[in-house]
């Protein structure tokens, strides 16, 4: 008889698979001198063409918000970023991709592509929407409480996912 998943083996399977997509995500990008992190900005500014306040980027990262002014100093010191003083707020900044941010992003976004598409690829095409309606039942339940911290759960799937196309 087979045994019946528990809801802990959904939790172990989920950390497994995430586990796995950062490590195959670090050994993508360290060729190109990038983390993950990094690319998802260059792909952020390259989708808004060049140029975005720096508070509504963090807003769509998928990273820490504490981690963000360290990955954009490590930019800007690379020179695939630059800062610039906000038109309207002197307390805000926005950032811009540079000549070379936009270079590497060109250079790197097709393999990337191609890298997504192989794995995911591995999931048809016609389980994908159930796919996606399970991940977003987890997200809503993860989100319970969060409303103060990422607004509501559906505002929270949707800036994701409405950029998902052009974004990492």
């Amino acid at each position: 008889m087979e045994r019946r998943p528990e809801a802990h083996d959904l939790l172990v399977a989920l950390l497994l698979v995430q586990g796995l997509l950062e490590r195959r995500s670090e050994a993508f990008f360290q060729p190109y001198g990038l983390t993950g992190a990094q690319f998802n900005i260059l792909n952020l500014l390259a989708v808004q063409e060049g140029r975005m306040d720096q508070a509504a980027l963090a807003g769509l990262l998928l990273v820490g918000k504490s981690s963000i002014s360290i990955v954009l100093n490590r930019m800007v010191r690379d020179g695939t970023v630059s800062r610039e003083a906000h038109p309207r707020d002197r307390r805000q900044v926005v950032l811009v991709l540079t000549a070379a941010g936009r270079k590497l992003w060109r250079k790197i976004s097709p393999a990337y592509e191609t890298e997504v598409k192989e794995v995911f690829g591995a999931l048809p095409v016609a389980r994908r929407k159930m796919f996606l309606a399970d991940l977003r039942i987890f997200h809503d339940a993860l989100m319970r409480g969060q409303e103060e911290v990422h607004g509501t759960a559906e505002d929270h799937w949707f800036s994701h996912l409405s950029r998902a196309k052009g974004a990492s």
